[in-house]
């Protein structure tokens, strides 16, 4: 199960950054050139970038590479800085379910309006919040497990500081 999570995050976002740069560079040469316009490809790209962003936040989660701000923590002994990262990961979980909760209420609510040029209920595109928060929340909650037990995350080897120079 999170073998295929895993490769979902992993593998989603790259496919739907390719895909949609495909469909704008086709959409954009034909219109200018062709004078050929295709119906809702604007819609779809929009939808794509949605599903990019959600899922990609996830992927970033589980990696440890979302953004923090981390010059307070560096100074910060591990004594106190464990519990406080614990604290900090329990709290994103509680922010990811509340804003999963109500995506998700949003999504629902949402089947029967459709996406004008495509035919398709927006509910397809508004999953990929409450699936990307939702997804944010294990990997936090994972996160605060580590940190409490003090266990380290595994983490890949382009995270590490010393791997960036």
């Amino acid at each position: 199960m999170f073998a295929a999570v895993r490769w979902f995050e992993d593998n989603a976002p790259a496919f739907l950054l390719a895909a949609m740069t495909a469909l704008v560079v086709v959409d954009v040469t034909c219109r200018y050139f062709l004078n050929v316009a295709f119906a809702g490809s604007s819609e779809l790209a929009t939808a794509m970038f949605v599903w990019l962003v959600f899922v990609g936040a996830a992927g970033a989660t589980r990696k440890l590479q979302n953004i923090a701000v981390d010059g307070v923590s560096m100074l910060l002994g591990e004594a106190i800085k464990r519990p406080l990262e614990t604290l900090l990961h329990l709290a994103t979980v509680a922010g990811c379910a509340y804003v999963a909760y109500f995506s998700t209420k949003l999504s629902l609510a949402s089947w029967e309006r459709e996406i004008d040029m495509l035919g398709v209920p927006y509910t397809f595109v508004y999953a990929a919040i409450p699936i990307g928060f939702g997804l944010m929340g294990i990997h936090s909650a994972i996160h605060a497990v580590d940190r409490a037990t003090g266990r380290k995350p595994v983490e890949p080897a382009a995270a590490k500081p010393e791997n960036l120079e």
